[in-house]
């Protein structure tokens, strides 16, 4: 599988999921510009990532500040975002991931070849602003209402 399919499918994964599971629309932006620039420095961000082996090896990352976070969380709980506690935020990213992942690789990974690690969260001091060029790879640019997201693959082709 190469790089464009993988992230061609990863933009129609983001779409389902957020807007299915988290009741979230969102736009993919084909902005091209980096990490930095696209979230702001004041920003709080959480992120997780979700390693993936097979054929093509790498890891998936999701890349979102932290009000948007807890609105995910209560619209995925059924709950009011002040119901929402930091345990629950904290799997939510993860179990975003998660499902934006296995539907990625379930939408271009036919043979099921490919097997999906366990999301992790990112370390908060690796995406300050200043880490954030560190992260290599692909990277979808997303839209809401009112706030950004970013999604990536790093990837380690076989």
């Amino acid at each position: 599988m190469d790089k464009k399919t993988m992230m061609e499918t990863m933009k129609v994964a983001i779409s389902n999921v957020m807007e299915t599971m988290f009741f979230q629309p969102v736009q993919i932006n084909d902005k091209n510009c980096t990490l930095q620039e696209w979230f702001s420095d004041k920003e709080s961000l959480l992120g997780a990532k979700l390693n993936f082996t097979g054929p093509s090896s790498g890891s998936c990352y999701f890349l979102i500040p932290a009000k948007l976070v807890s609105e995910i969380t209560a619209n995925f709980l059924g709950l009011e975002k002040d119901e929402t506690n930091e345990g629950q935020r904290r799997d939510t990213i993860k179990e975003a991931l998660n499902m934006i992942g296995g539907h990625m690789f379930s939408l271009c990974d036919n043979e099921g070849a490919i097997s999906l690690g366990i999301p992790e969260l990112i370390e908060e001091k690796n995406i300050k602003s200043y880490r954030l060029g560190e992260i290599k790879g692909e990277t979808v640019f997303i839209e809401t209402e009112d706030s950004h997201l970013a999604a990536g693959v790093i990837t380690e082709m076989k």
